[in-house]
């Protein structure tokens, strides 16, 4: 090929495997309203579309397809423009994952949602602070941190008399093995009751602490959950994962999920900052990253020139073509064949069957590698098995070669018969 013809193919190469890092290089993509795709990543999603590890692919067909809930709806932008309020239904937005970025306009507008007499059920570790200011004393530290669980299982129950007999095991997983976490809970003198009744305890951990509350406001009601690991698919795929997944939801008055996924992560126009909400977006993909930061930029560049120049000054051969060796030809049988042509000129019958019988013994040795100076009942055997041909046939070859090896002349009939039972014994063996 020439150099020319070799530049073309590195710059095609090259050219390709950017546009598809570019197109296909990043998981963080946002997918298509029907999409799902199958992922290895731990990284904490929490999409509904995500089947790996850290999504709740598995709980969104739960809610899909349980008859207490209506038309699931999926929430992709700021709930001022999503959320949807029909007098006639109640409306349940609906949320998981590790924060709630949502900024204060729209927490506020979720407080009338639910004042109005629909339903709110958040399922986090971070939740917006406007939301707590509602309904704790100290926004800022809503849950026991100083004594919260540091553990990788947590046995967590429900508080109903009908449920509270039944432990459901959690254990935190992640890269496969099992790795200790905290396990949030809200702080029971934490909350505000002057903002209304007192919150309903429907859920606690392994040291009855609550982590699931209901808390009424206005005509609605909010449902808190500390724990949105419970929700992932690596633990609703479980047994225990699946049912305590059930028993949630059926605290839940029945009617329409909204399932806001923009809430998962910051946006710019949130107006909030820190865990609250507002940040920068996190990079689309891998190439969008390393545009981002110029030493990356730099490496990636010398990395393809570095390639290229490999290519031109490298590539092409830099020894003489070897000529392939000739393999040796095995003129054996060529040789057994000329001397038994010549025995049989001769009439010398007796030197020919004493050939054909160690060109026998030969053969057996070199395929089977099964050597004996006589051939008994056992060796016959052993050839047998390998060989796949019976062990009568095999006898009869070996008697043969015994009887015409102590007779003074043999027959040409005699010669005739051996050759053919040999014949036999070569088309037949494995």
């Amino acid at each position: 090929m020439s150099r020319n013809g070799k530049i073309a193919i590195v710059g095609g190469v090259v050219v390709l495997l950017v546009v598809l890092l570019y197109f296909f290089g990043g998981r963080n993509s946002d997918p298509k309203p029907d999409d799902t795709y199958i992922t290895d990543d731990w990284t904490e999603t929490y999409n509904p579309s995500d089947k790996g590890p850290y999504g709740t692919y598995v709980l969104k067909e739960l809610l899909d397809t349980v008859g207490m809930f209506g038309n699931f709806i999926q929430l992709r932008s700021d709930l001022m423009n999503s959320l949807r309020d029909d007098p006639k239904l109640n409306d349940i937005y609906f949320f998981v994952g590790p924060t709630n970025y949502l900024p204060d306009s729209s927490t506020n507008y979720l407080m009338d949602f639910v004042e109005k007499g629909n339903t709110a059920f958040i399922s986090a570790r971070i939740f917006p602070e406007e939301l707590l200011s509602r309904f704790f004393f100290d926004q800022h530290e809503p849950m026991e941190y100083d004594d919260m669980p540091y553990d990788s299982v947590q046995y967590l129950k429900f508080t109903h008399p009908d449920l509270n007999s039944k432990r459901y095991k959690f254990k935190n997983i992640y890269n496969n093995k099992a790795t200790v976490k905290h396990w949030n809970y809200f702080k029971q003198d934490n909350f505000d009751l002057q903002m209304g009744e007192d919150p309903v305890v429907l859920g606690t951990n392994t040291a009855d602490h609550w982590n699931y509350v209901k808390i009424k406001y206005g005509k609605g009601y909010f449902f808190l959950h500390s724990t949105p690991y419970c929700f992932t698919n690596i633990s609703t795929l479980k047994r225990d994962g699946f049912m305590y997944a059930e028993r949630i939801l059926e605290h839940i008055p029945p009617g329409r999920v909204q399932w806001d996924k923009y809430s998962l992560t910051p946006h710019a126009k949130s107006g909030n900052s820190g865990e609250g909400g507002g940040g920068k977006k996190p990079p689309r993909s891998m190439l969008e990253f390393i545009m981002a930061n110029p030493p990356l930029v730099w490496a990636m560049l010398i990395l393809l020139a570095g390639a290229i120049l490999y290519a031109l000054y490298k590539g092409k051969r830099m020894q003489r073509v070897i000529p392939a060796a000739e393999l040796k030809e095995n003129t054996s049988l060529e040789y057994v064949n000329t001397l038994s042509s010549l025995y049989m000129q001769h009439g010398s019958h007796a030197k020919l069957i004493s050939l054909k019988e160690k060109t026998f013994l030969n053969f057996i040795a070199e395929r089977y590698f099964i050597i004996t100076q006589k051939a008994d009942d056992k060796f016959i055997e052993k050839v047998a098995i390998k060989s796949q041909v019976g062990k009568e046939k095999i006898a009869e070859i070996f008697e043969l070669f015994g009887q015409l090896n102590n007779v003074g002349e043999v027959s040409d009939d005699n010669l005739i018969l051996l050759h053919q039972k040999i014949e036999y014994f070569y088309k037949n063996c494995k």
